[in-house]
């Protein structure tokens, strides 16, 4: 890439949408490359609770939301768009706003959402645990993983008491210990699951913490939305 190509990072909170900025700036250094993305900071609510709300708002009233977040940022010259939020992209139909805002734009407005991640993992996993921020969003991940197979097997949970212990700041051990998610793992597995799902892209926040305590390998989302959105930029 010859260009910083501006990147709009949408997410649910202040706290998450830093966390995709820092995630997007974090996988440039690792790659070793030139900055070829200059990402740029859209949260669609104040708070956890906001978003909560947000997400069960009639499809007009998010609709209202995105256009003001979207046409903010196509203005500012982004045209790829990086949905750093599982629950988010399970609450929003953004393929289908992808094209109405090329329409309106005239020009080709590419969005990268974990839903779409999602759709092609089931065909490598028979069974698979996802941890959520909430049920709806489990519940999402659960039709975009059969999506892809009809016959993979989802054990799935949804916290969101994890998400804010996370934007409360509390320390990557604590939330594990307090939260029984190495027991959780456990239960995962005991179930036969294959690996475990972060669905929530607060989630890996604990992620290393969390690998040491089981032998299931944690996926997630965001490394192959970051591919995606690389390749179709080169």
């Amino acid at each position: 890439m010859s260009k910083l190509i501006k990147t709009a990072v949408i997410a649910g909170t202040p706290v998450d949408t830093q966390m995709g900025v820092e995630f997007i700036e974090r996988k440039m250094q690792e790659a070793g490359t030139e900055p070829g993305f200059l990402p740029l900071y859209y949260p669609v609510s104040l708070d956890c609770d906001e978003q909560v709300k947000f997400q069960y708002t009639d499809d007009d009233g998010k609709r209202e939301i995105m256009d003001v977040l979207f046409d903010g940022a196509i203005d500012e010259g982004a045209r790829d768009f990086f949905i750093y939020c599982n629950s988010l992209s399970g609450s929003f139909d953004f393929d289908i706003y992808a094209v109405k805002k090329s329409i309106e734009t005239g020009e080709d407005i590419r969005i990268y959402t974990p839903l779409q991640v999602y759709r092609s993992l089931g065909k490598e996993f028979s069974r698979v645990g996802v941890m959520a921020a909430n049920n709806l969003s489990a519940h999402a991940i659960e039709e975009a993983l059969m999506a892809s197979c009809p016959d993979v097997y989802v054990i799935g949970t949804g916290n969101m008491a994890i998400v804010r212990m996370i934007e409360d700041g509390v320390a990557p051990e604590k939330i594990v210990e307090d939260c029984g998610l190495e027991e959780m793992a456990k239960y995962m597995e005991a179930c036969g699951a294959e690996a475990i799902v972060l669905g929530c892209t607060h989630f890996p926040y604990f992620k290393d913490e969390l690998a040491v305590r089981t032998g299931l390998s944690l996926i997630d989302p965001a490394d192959r939305m970051f591919e995606a959105l690389t390749e179709a930029n080169c």
